[in-house]
């Protein structure tokens, strides 16, 4: 996997290639290969000019590749690389690098906004401003999203956005999924969906975005997307999807409350009243299985490899904004782009405004998860609510309201918890997740000599296949925890929980948790073997051992 360079980079303007000038040499990084598998836009489905009359451009100033007047396809890799190099001029805030190639040999670009054009994420985070990370295209076949983020970056370097960078920092990947986006295709190219993949990061892009994260952890995250607009919702409901906007928080049920009190306080309320002032419609994201019995709708899910649950689980504020367009072509693209800008700029001047607030709030939020011990929830499962879904008929363009049950992820039935452990150990047949963890953010260390001690293991009692697609994951492993005598060899692992991740943490190693390593297999207990490798010391427990440096080569629990 190609790692992002942290050194101060020019982009060749035609040549696709950047050199990486670092404190020792000068090196070429190759951008992209040739650009024959980019095609055009599918599309399955087309709406009545009633309804697109329904759906016309709104009032905001957007320059980007494809919105060109004529034009029937979106932005192509060549074309975002293009833009991109010409606004990463020396007189702008804007510092242009690749996140990473892709499988298909195509680069993620990730830029780099303040007004002092830092690059080191010492020095960015030494600025003392929130940190903003703006996220487009994790779904290939949603392009508005991407869109979004070239308009708001040439706004950001060269126009009416520039400002904010007096209170803010802001990482931006204007498009995470370059693959999927060539093909036209939801997953990237290994056939995995992204926005499911931030629980295990078993994808190089995954692991590459969340390797930037940890350098610059977020006070702020918004990961664009676009919903599907008919097939289903005919099928089941006999309407379109009406609104412009379904935008949702992290609502893990182990979010901090702070977070999500600021979230549904101050943004959300701005995410609102930036749409009614442009006459756009708003509703919590929600979906709908493809089972045409099913009539539920689900509001967007609490699993952890949901990017926004994975970044709440962190102590930062997070959204997933969505746009009608999945299935629909390119039409009314110009309202799609524009409805993603106007709601980014309003989380983005929000978090301007209250940046003292946003920070004191992430980083008490992120301390609490250190100090204050909270449960470790198992099991729990949405509240459901009678709603009013606005529907367009498909042909007048009439806007309707449908009666529907409504699985509420803001609201939760909790059913299974227990007490947080002061720490864990992985035993060396599961200490290779030390990858994952480390990019979670978490600190650990190595055990240096064998020792022997009265702790907590997890007997698995049954264990089922966990779905990594599922918005809101049942337990795919029960386990009871037996106390016993443990030896802990010389070369486990541990990961005490005083520390910002726990939360994080905790939902990954309890093999019980919805989404854990067991439950998705990354921790392996195998068939003929009922007792998982992860060695639970009990809350308040005083444990005695030598600690040594973990594989990164640093020891962060000196004193266990």
């Amino acid at each position: 996997m190609a790692h992002h360079k942290w050194a101060r980079s020019a982009w060749t303007a035609l040549g696709l290639a950047i050199a990486a000038v670092t404190g020792h040499a000068a090196s070429e990084v190759a951008i992209s290969r040739a650009h024959a598998q980019d095609i055009a836009m599918g599309q399955r489905y087309r709406q009545s000019p009633e309804v697109l009359a329904t759906y016309p451009d709104i009032d905001v100033r957007l320059d980007a590749p494809a919105l060109a007047p004529g034009r029937t396809t979106p932005s192509t890799q060549a074309e975002l690389e293009s833009f991109l190099l010409k606004l990463a001029r020396p007189d702008t805030p804007l510092v242009l690098q690749t996140l990473m190639t892709t499988q298909q040999g195509r680069a993620i670009p990730i830029l780099y906004f303040t007004k002092e054009r830092h690059i080191s994420p010492i020095a960015i985070r030494a600025l003392g401003r929130p940190i903003v990370w703006l996220i487009g295209q994790q779904h290939g076949n949603e392009p508005a999203g991407g869109e979004a983020m070239l308009a708001l970056a040439k706004e950001l370097a060269i126009g009416r956005l520039r400002p904010l960078l007096d209170q803010l920092a802001i990482v931006m990947v204007p498009r995470a999924n370059p693959d999927g986006a060539a093909t036209d295709q939801r997953d990237n190219a290994a056939k995995m969906d992204l926005n499911r993949d931030h629980a295990t990061m078993a994808q190089a892009e995954t692991r590459a975005l969340h390797a930037a994260v940890q350098e610059l952890p977020p006070d702020l995250v918004i990961d664009a997307h676009e919903f599907s607009v008919a097939q289903r919702w005919i099928e089941k409901f006999g309407g379109l999807q009406a609104v412009d906007l379904m935008f949702l928080e992290a609502t893990h049920p182990m979010v901090p409350a702070a977070i999500t009190a600021l979230s549904r306080d101050l943004f959300s309320p701005a995410i609102e009243t930036a749409m009614a002032t442009k006459g756009l419609k708003t509703f919590p994201y929600h979906t709908t299985s493809t089972r045409r019995a099913d009539r539920t709708v689900s509001m967007g899910g609490n699993a952890t490899g949901i990017a926004r649950n994975a970044f709440g689980l962190m102590g930062a504020v997070s959204y997933l904004l969505e746009t009608r367009g999945v299935g629909i072509g390119l039409e009314s693209y110009q309202r799609r782009v524009a409805t993603h800008v106007v709601a980014i700029e309003a989380l983005l001047a929000t978090a301007a405004v209250n940046a003292d607030k946003l920070r004191s709030t992430v980083t008490t939020a992120r301390q609490a998860m250190a100090r204050t011990p909270s449960r470790v929830v198992l099991a729990y499962s949405p509240n459901s609510d009678i709603v009013q879904l606005p529907v367009v008929d498909p042909a007048s363009g009439e806007r309707r309201q449908i009666e529907v049950v409504m699985s509420n992820s803001r609201s939760v039935q909790l059913s299974s918890s227990r007490t947080r452990p002061e720490a864990y150990i992985l035993l060396p047949e599961a200490r290779h997740v030390l990858a994952e963890l480390k990019l979670f953010g978490a600190l650990t260390c190595s055990v240096a000599n064998s020792v022997d001690l009265d702790a907590e293991m997890f007997e698995i009692n049954d264990r089922s296949t966990a779905d990594r697609r599922a918005i809101n994951p049942d337990a795919a492993v029960k386990a009871t925890l037996r106390e016993v005598r443990v030896h802990v060899p010389a070369g486990s692992l541990y990961v005490p929980m005083a520390q910002p991740m726990a939360n994080r943490i905790a939902s990954a190693l309890e093999p019980d948790a919805p989404g854990s390593f067991v439950a998705l297999d990354v921790v392996r207990v195998p068939l003929d073997r009922t007792t998982a490798p992860i060695v639970r010391v009990p809350a308040g427990a005083k444990v005695t051992l030598t600690a040594g440096p973990d594989s990164s080569g640093t020891t962060h629990c000196n004193a266990p």
